[in-house]
């Protein structure tokens, strides 16, 4: 076998990538890899090995991904790859902020990561500035976090190693959300339609709709948005039939005909059983899984107490709370408040595991706010 062989592993995987089939790619990664350490081809085999760990981590097997870093960690340095070790150590701190790996002190990675970056391009780079920004979403620092988004946008075409920029201005729309700034999410949305079109583009405006619709209380809206999210998803990428089902069933709240929540048959609850992936299989998601699962549980309340739906995601309309007599259910009101509580004790115990990796305390705020807004229901009808 000669050189084009290994090209072409490499490109089939990049182009398996790209539609969305990770663990394709991460096949054809491999190979280029054994056939790389076959032939004696050190920096190939790296580069190769590299990919290959950043595939598996879109799978359902992150930890193929991680087993695959760690050996590219303690390979020797090769001569003139130093671009391929910012990379590394990039991928390295996505485990880090997404899934289940521990370090003493996150800023020292990114540090770490910028000095790679001016050592291989002599400028930092969008990707290190987005990477910033990651650090202080995963602490609940909005503000600075939309700060560091802006700079990293701003950089897009700069020297040194570069975002996806659909990445960038998703993120960005999401912070914006999360100040109560919905006229300059919608900007970054338009920012989203200008790029090239891609599966992550497409994915990301369509995301991004659905959030503004909940935002803005729209369940009509919203309810077609997450129709757009479903239509994306592909099957070889599981951690998108998560998110897509997290939307939906999100937008399935917010629809008074859609009925009784606490019932089996209710269509957010048939999505949650049919859905087949596992949902905590990564960090990143476990807060947002048990918060939605927590707010499932309220919604029922609300519906027995004879309320309507409310949003509790950005919460921009908060609930007008019932007299006793308007109760739809009157006999199943506490009981569904006793299922709530164990909804917000089970989302509390994974917020101060999250919250104690990063230093910070918003994940347990948030469902210390769902419990309140269920108390608050407790209080009228136990009186």
């Amino acid at each position: 076998m000669i050189k084009s062989d290994y090209d072409a592993l490499v490109d089939q995987g990049e182009e398996a990538f790209f539609r969305g089939d990770a663990w394709t790619a991460s096949l054809f990664y491999v190979r280029a890899h054994q056939l790389a350490t076959d032939r004696g081809w050190r920096q190939e085999a790296f580069t190769a090995l590299r990919l290959a760990a950043d595939s598996w981590s879109y799978t359902s097997e992150p930890d193929r991904g991680l087993k695959l870093l760690l050996e590219a960690v303690h390979q020797p340095r090769f001569t003139g790859d130093e671009k391929d070790r910012y990379w590394l150590q990039d991928l390295f701190l996505n485990h880090v902020l997404y899934l289940r790996v521990s370090v003493d002190d996150v800023d020292e990675l990114v540090d770490h990561l910028s000095a790679r970056a001016m050592d291989a391009w002599g400028h930092e780079g969008s990707n290190t500035t987005y990477k910033r920004a990651r650090v202080l979403i995963r602490r609940g620092k909005w503000a600075a976090a939309l700060e560091a988004l802006e700079r990293a946008w701003a950089q897009r075409n700069d020297p040194g190693p570069r975002c996806w920029q659909w990445q960038t201005a998703t993120l960005a729309g999401r912070m914006c959300l999360q100040l109560a700034r919905r006229d300059e999410a919608q900007r970054w949305i338009a920012q989203l339609r200008a790029l090239e079109d891609s599966l992550g583009t497409r994915w990301c405006i369509a995301r991004g709709e659905a959030d503004l619709a909940l935002f803005d209380h729209d369940a009509g809206r919203a309810r077609s948005a997450w129709r757009r999210v479903d239509a994306l998803v592909t099957p070889q990428q599981p951690l998108l039939p998560v998110e897509a089902t997290m939307w939906a069933v999100r937008a399935l709240l917010l629809d008074v005909d859609e009925g009784d929540p606490a019932r089996p048959a209710h269509l957010a609850r048939l999505r949650l059983t049919h859905e087949t992936h596992d949902p905590t299989s990564a960090c990143w998601d476990q807060h947002e899984w048990y918060h939605l699962l927590t707010c499932l549980e309220l919604a029922g309340v609300r519906h027995a107490a004879g309320m309507l739906p409310v949003e509790d995601l950005h919460y921009r309309r908060p609930q007008s709370l019932p007299r006793p007599d308007d109760a739809r259910l009157p006999d199943e009101v506490l009981p569904r408040l006793a299922a709530f509580e164990r909804a917000c004790d089970t989302a509390l115990k994974n917020a101060q595991e999250t919250d104690a990796r990063f230093d910070c305390s918003w994940r347990q705020d948030e469902v210390a706010e769902l419990r309140r807004r269920g108390r608050d229901i407790a209080a009228v009808f136990r009186r």
